[in-house]
């Protein structure tokens, strides 16, 4: 007759054969029929793999979803602010970066609670008066960015950066614990 492939390992036999030249295997209907039994269960098991892989896969990013639920909202929770000194001496002390660049200031509230009735102050290398602004609300872990000439004196002058440098910066604000906040940088 011709060829047919043996079912044990997929080579080309002759159909007459008995036994396998390239796997050895018997050719006898019982050896067959034991061959094809188990690779249907050697395919069940793997259909039910694919199957339960999905299922691990599924459960594992529903309880990831969870933990990003849970956890997610930790990093904004109000910490308290650091408070220093005792009775109506007694302020906060504001994490604060204060940069200026030349013509602005750029002020970062780096607390995790928002500062009111923010005062900012800058004192002049010059000995005179302080120049003042004041700032209804910098928000928590927010940048607020305000023009040096924007500063002014009580009596109306205005800071020149183009003819002073500040020397000290201060801001003083208003504390969700009902205490005032301060911070002080200075410059060379």
């Amino acid at each position: 007759m011709g060829p047919e492939k043996c079912p044990f390992c997929g080579q080309e036999i002759d159909t007459e054969a008995t036994k396998c030249f390239f796997c050895s295997a018997d050719l006898d209907e019982q050896s067959v029929e034991h061959r094809l039994e188990q690779l249907h269960r050697e395919y069940d098991k793997k259909t039910a793999r694919k199957i339960k892989c999905p299922l691990i896969l599924k459960a594992l990013v529903i309880i990831i979803l969870i933990c990003i639920v849970l956890f997610a909202g930790t990093s904004k929770r109000k910490s308290n602010p650091v408070v220093t000194g005792t009775g109506e001496d007694a302020s906060v002390r504001l994490n604060a970066k204060v940069i200026y660049t030349g013509a602005q200031f750029l002020i970062s509230n780096n607390d995790s609670y928002d500062w009111t009735n923010v005062e900012l102050q800058i004192g002049p290398e010059t000995i005179g008066s302080n120049f003042n602004i004041t700032v209804p609300k910098i928000s928590a872990g927010q940048t607020y960015t305000v023009r040096a000439t924007e500063f002014s004196t009580e009596d109306g002058k205005c800071f020149d950066p183009y003819k002073m440098k500040p020397k000290r910066f201060w801001i003083r604000c208003e504390s969700p614990t009902g205490q005032n906040g301060s911070y002080f940088a200075g410059w060379k």
